[in-house]
């Protein structure tokens, strides 16, 4: 009665995360125990192990915030949970082939979901659909600018932001990255190399775009206010290792702008269970017509793990990475 996963036993490097061999313990009442199929390797798992995430686990402790799997066990009286699929959204606990977890850090699956992308849709989705409807606000033929947007969180914007009528323009960090935005229909796409001022301008005649959605923390290198309408928005998605920057707030006035941090699963806790509901219902529902679902993933073993976590910290990826365990072999053979 063993199940393994990766620990992290002191804060600072992916290197000092290791595989180590747990035993099960037993439930308490109102657990979930589940067999860990998939897990979605996010940025925000390598600023966790580091120690320079806004929300800090004590150590020892097992990262990964986002994965799939199916129910095996639980101590919920009157609920009919067993085998059920499901996505995990946790604040630690997923780089593991088995997890226990609350009610309300699941989200049930139908069955149709495929598993390797349940495993690396939540984070995307949600931060794409607060950013953009909650915050944003996006309009049909509003112009939207999107720096780091290759990557999950970007792609599943790219992708709403169209659905929703708006154009895009992305700032892109390879010529790689601009082959993975055109397949998604992005407007426009610039290398963050360039010169992106005059190719901004004449696409906007002149105005700006009406949003912009910052994810890489692009405005430590490039004053990316400048392109901003007036009364636009800017909104702060995140940042890449070391480049927090700060905002001129003479822009800010003299631009009427509207600045918007986003912190995606903190404003979820904080809604009330009914729109909470709706804002999931609403995702889900746009995951049926291949909207926010991750086209562009790599697979890799449990044992290359620390592996994928370094082309994410190297900005070496487009989409996700994601992780299969034992256990979604198992499960592909039944």
């Amino acid at each position: 009665m063993y199940y393994y996963s990766y620990t992290c036993e002191k804060l600072g490097s992916i290197e000092d995360i290791n595989i180590t061999k747990n035993k099960v313990r037993r439930l308490k009442k109102n657990e979930i125990r589940l067999k860990i199929l998939a897990i979605g390797l996010n940025y925000v798992d390598y600023l966790m192990i580091k120690g320079s995430y806004q929300y800090k686990n004590k150590v020892p402790f097992i990262p990964g915030t986002e994965a799939s799997g199916i129910i095996v066990e639980h101590t919920y009286a009157k609920k009919n949970l067993m085998n059920k699929k499901v996505l995990i959204h946790a604040k630690n606990g997923c780089f593991s082939e088995e997890v226990i977890v609350k009610i309300h850090q699941i989200e049930l699956l139908d069955n149709a979901f495929p598993i390797l992308k349940a495993s690396c849709f939540y984070s995307s989705a949600i931060t794409a659909y607060v950013s953009l409807i909650e915050k944003a606000k996006i309009k049909e033929g509003n112009v939207i600018l999107i720096s780091g947007a290759s990557g999950g969180i970007g792609q599943a914007c790219v992708e709403l932001a169209k659905y929703l009528g708006a154009k895009v323009i992305c700032i892109a960090g390879s010529n790689k990255k601009k082959v993975a935005l055109k397949k998604i229909k992005a407007d426009l796409i610039l290398l963050e190399n360039e010169n992106i001022e005059k190719p901004i301008m004449d696409f906007t005649n002149n105005k700006g775009a009406d949003i912009v959605l910052d994810i890489n923390g692009h405005l430590k290198y490039e004053n990316i206010l400048r392109y901003v309408i007036w009364n636009g928005k800017y909104l702060i998605v995140g940042f890449t290792d070391n480049n927090i920057t700060s905002i001129k707030t003479n822009y800010i006035l003299i631009k009427g702008l509207e600045v918007l941090g986003i912190r995606a699963g903190e404003y979820m806790r904080r809604q009330t269970n009914t729109k909470r509901k709706k804002i999931l219902k609403e995702i889900f529902d746009l995951a049926e017509k291949n909207i926010l679902i991750t086209k562009d993933y790599k697979i890799k073993n449990f044992d290359k793990l620390k592996e994928g976590l370094l082309k994410i910290k190297n900005r070496n990826t487009n989409g996700k990475i994601v992780i299969t365990t034992n256990n979604y072999k198992k499960f592909k053979n039944e």
